[in-house]
């Protein structure tokens, strides 16, 4: 029979990124003043590292067991991986979660970029994973008078011989003008799958879910006007024409694009207590899926079977298991391991408690 573990506590892991941001993101962690920095993204729940970081350990989630002993959550998922993840899921991903959550704050627009599918994830990096993602705007704020926005998409008329050509020639706005420029707002959600270009514009503060490595190929030269940086960056190591072929030259009018990309929220189940919206599910992709929880009172959701990762995004409460509880507030990370036991959840500030749920692929 399998062991049924509880809630986990998690501390905060920011990561250093090659763009600025993070005055929300300080904000949501209680840090003042908040100010955007080297350090826009928090990694939730996270069992990986980060592919450019002097830190080996640098992207690892931390246990917050109030403990003076550093303890990774990945180093805990390995001492019973079938218990914490689930007897399918190690089966077909092993001790890997399969999937990685992030918050992201941007200050400037991120460079243009995309990202290996799985193909070309294991041909070139002997990865069994692409990078397909999907964002959900958790809030956005007006930068230099500009409105939140996102990069998506080739427009009609796109080739892969221009699109080379301007990136070679570092034609920023041509790049630019290739894309869909599509304005953001608070709960939207979109999913971008891997091979179709993108940049996160200024102004947007999301929640990134995405396959688990972070294989990124940048088609610009100059970060936030700085100098540029090492070509592996760019590249990712297997030089610019091979990376030329990760690009999928899909066209499609803005009409097209959003019926493919923009997700309508769903309502899953509802009670006096509680709200749960499917924000993206196996309706959309197999890699992940992720819900909203909004608690004014108390609830008790069923267990399901799979384990997933969760992080507070307002108020605050108690999360009760099997007889354990735990106080969570605004910003506090979670991993929930599989479990026959529902999971009680109770709002007890003077705010809803909102709450961010992540789950893997489906095996």
């Amino acid at each position: 029979m399998e062991k049924v573990y509880g809630p986990v506590k998690l501390q905060t892991m920011r990561v250093v990124r090659t763009y600025t941001g993070g005055k929300l993101l300080d904000r949501m962690q209680g840090i003042t003043p908040g100010t955007d920095g080297n350090r826009p993204e928090e990694w939730v729940a996270s069992t990986i590292t980060s592919r450019y970081a002097d830190d080996p350990n640098a992207g690892l989630s931390i246990i917050d067991d109030g403990g003076d002993t550093r303890r990774y959550l990945r180093e805990l998922i390995a001492t019973d991986s079938t218990a914490y993840l689930g007897t399918a899921h190690v089966a077909t991903f092993g001790e890997s979660m399969g999937f990685l959550a992030k918050l992201i704050d941007s200050d400037k627009r991120l460079n243009i970029q995309t990202h290996p599918d799985n193909g070309k994830a294991m041909e070139y990096f002997n990865s069994p994973f692409g990078k397909t993602e999907a964002w959900y705007i958790i809030d956005t704020r007006i930068i230099e008078d500009q409105e939140p926005y996102i990069y998506l998409g080739f427009k009609p008329g796109i080739t892969k011989d221009n699109w080379v050509k301007w990136i070679k020639e570092q034609d920023i706005e041509a790049l630019e003008a290739s894309l869909h420029r599509i304005p953001v707002k608070k709960g939207d959600v979109f999913l971008v799958e891997s091979g179709m270009p993108h940049a996160i514009g200024t102004g947007c503060f999301l929640a990134e879910i995405q396959e688990p490595t972070d294989f990124t190929f940048r088609v610009e030269k100059m970060m936030n006007g700085s100098v540029p940086y090492p070509e592996e960056v760019y590249h990712q190591g297997i030089g610019y024409e091979k990376m030329f072929e990760c690009f999928h030259y899909d066209a499609y009018t803005l009409e097209e694009l959003l019926a493919q990309t923009r997700i309508q929220p769903r309502e899953k189940s509802r009670s006096e207590g509680h709200v749960l919206l499917e924000l993206l599910s196996d309706r959309h992709t197999t890699r992940f899926a992720m819900d909203k929880l909004t608690v004014t009172g108390t609830c008790s959701l069923d267990p399901t079977d799979t384990f997933s990762t969760a992080v507070v995004l307002a108020g605050e409460g108690m999360l009760s298991h099997a007889g354990s509880t735990i106080s969570v507030s605004r910003s506090t990370e979670l991993f929930l391991p599989v479990t026959t036991e529902p999971l009680q959840w109770e709002s007890t500030g003077i705010e809803p408690l909102e709450v961010l749920v992540f789950y893997p692929p489906k095996g």
